[in-house]
């Protein structure tokens, strides 16, 4: 084994008996890079740029080790200061390329990935990694014809076959799929992602018992993978469903994109389907969701998803006792400081939490979306549903501590409070919906809303109430839903708390619209908003 810690300390001597030498000083960056020491690897690299700034080797090194510390975007701008120099050369470009990938810029990634694949030193990752643009662009059937030209560079990569199975899924060519999928089962027949994948192919063509036993396969084969548990829960599941005749049909004709358990049958022998049915669908799909999540999340602690209600108990109780400490006033509202206080961070953090899971909702799971039977919308709705039970454990855990120091524990108004947080709750998840579509199209929007919240954490009325300010002021603060949610949420916790800037219509608007238009925009950008794959 080779000892790069060793290595690394006779480059950097070396270093520093040559410090004018670039070759030198960028063999050190490359060995400090394996040692593990990344702060002087980007170090000995940036003076070996410094002394020879348009030199090809120095800029390609200095940008992978920008890379590997974490600064893409840095690493992005002098990876094109380097592609500048060497136009031609294949390396850069998938090195360009792939960087440009992995921070979601698709359009620039194929532009340089396609560069690549047009020089002699092409690569079959290089064919893989355009794949992957090109679907992400919105180009799936080049995407299709890239993952080919990837097989037929390395013919006994299995993950090469399963990507153009997905893609040819992906295009309702299932038949097409299965064939490839059958070929990586013959050269790796105890992968269980072959398994898997062929699972969902045979469910799409309705071959329930094929569907299954590729299923068990696959868990049989990894028995730790939550992938391959949460499709088999899938397909068991539907399976259960298709038994005792309550499964979704399918009419002659259907979109075979749909999955569907079923076995072939004429139309008159199959079962209609109803909506109840469809509901009773998606609720096992969603439940299947969010226990994968779970698991996969907090299935490594021993604590378990214990710890995801604890986190925010102590967030919120530091929180809440910071600005008691600091602030020995009497409460605006109530007779006691922090509770106020917490009466404004369990409404605000629910929101912030539910829209920020619901807004990365298929970035977390875009292996589920490879599966048939799951749609975006299931992904959003598990990891809103789960969101809300987390927040609605801390809030009790919180108010019923205060019950035990002797504060007010309850609601004055139960339903009225409960009305805010399903109100706030249901306005975080058409937001989150809103912020999925806008980041598929535009990645950098998430600091854009990361940055909103924090400007809605001063305006929504959490450490103080706006009867204290001005006219003026007031008004402008009410015209914030947040804040509305908030100020329903004290007024059925605090009785005789009746601000008259309230009201619940307002709020109810804001709900509608957003859940409007939040999935009304999944809907008709669906097909522009591609799988990972």
């Amino acid at each position: 084994m080779t000892d790069f810690q060793f290595l690394a300390r006779q480059a950097v001597a070396t270093a520093g008996e040559h410090p004018g030498d670039t070759a030198v000083l960028l063999h050190a960056a490359t060995m400090l890079l394996h040692a593990g020491d990344v702060a002087q690897s980007v170090a000995f690299a940036r003076a070996a740029v410094s002394i020879a700034p348009d030199d090809f080797v120095a800029l390609r090194t200095l940008s992978g080790v920008v890379a590997a510390a974490g600064d893409r975007g840095e690493a992005i701008h002098i990876a094109k200061q380097a592609v500048s120099i060497a136009p031609d050369n294949a390396e850069i470009r998938l090195h360009l390329g792939a960087l440009l990938a992995a921070n979601q810029r698709w359009r620039e990634a194929v532009d340089h990935l396609s560069v690549h694949v047009t020089c002699p030193g092409v690569t079959a990752v290089g064919w893989r990694l355009l794949a992957s643009a090109l679907h992400q662009a919105g180009d799936t059937r080049r995407a299709t014809d890239a993952a080919r030209a990837a097989i037929a560079a390395d013919p006994d990569c299995v993950e090469y076959r399963l990507n153009l199975a997905s893609l040819l899924s992906h295009r309702v060519l299932h038949a097409q799929a299965l064939h490839e999928v059958r070929i990586a089962r013959e050269r790796a027949p105890d992968n269980a992602s072959v398994w898997r994948v062929l699972s969902g192919l045979y469910a799409a063509l309705g071959q329930r018992d094929d569907a299954l036993f590729a299923a068990e396969r696959a868990v049989e084969l990894a028995p730790d993978d939550p992938d391959c548990r949460a499709h088999l829960v899938y397909v068991a599941g539907l399976g259960a469903v298709a038994e005792t005749g309550t499964e979704t049909g399918t009419e002659t004709g259907a979109d075979p994109s749909v999955w569907s358990l079923s076995r072939r049958r004429p139309a008159s022998m199959r079962p209609t389907s109803s909506l109840a049915t469809d509901i009773a669908t998606r609720g096992r799909v969603i439940y299947a969701i969010m226990l994968r999540d779970i698991r996969t999340r907090f299935g490594h602690t021993r604590l378990g998803y214990f710890w995801a209600i604890m986190e925010p108990i102590t967030h919120l109780m530091t929180l809440g006792m910071i600005f008691y400490a600091l602030n020995h006033g009497p409460p605006p509202v109530g007779d006691n400081l922090f509770l106020f206080y917490i009466t404004g961070l369990v409404p605000f953090l629910m929101f912030s939490h539910v829209s920020h899971d619901v807004m990365s909702a298929a970035e977390a799971n875009n292996t589920m979306l490879q599966l048939p039977i799951v749609k975006r919308t299931d992904i959003m709705a598990a990891h809103a549903v789960r969101q809300f039970a987390t927040e609605l454990c801390v809030g009790v855990v919180i108010f019923c501590v205060a019950g035990l120091l002797g504060e007010r524990g309850w609601p004055a108004d139960p339903l009225t409070a409960m009305g805010a947080i399903v109100l706030l709750w249901l306005l975080a998840v058409g937001v989150g919906a809103f912020n999925l579509v806008v980041v598929e199209m535009f990645p950098s929007y998430e600091t854009v809303y990361a940055a909103f919240l924090r400007l809605m954490y001063v305006a929504s009325g959490i450490y103080y109430s706006p009867i204290a300010m001005p006219d003026w002021i007031r008004e402008a603060l009410a015209w914030n839903p947040i804040l509305q949610g908030i100020e329903l949420f004290r007024s059925g916790f605090f009785p005789q708390y009746e601000p008259h800037w309230l009201d619940p219509a307002y709020l109810l608007t804001w709900v509608v619209a957003s859940i409007g238009l939040g999935f009304g925009l999944e809907r008709a950008l669906r097909a522009r908003m591609v799988v990972y794959t």
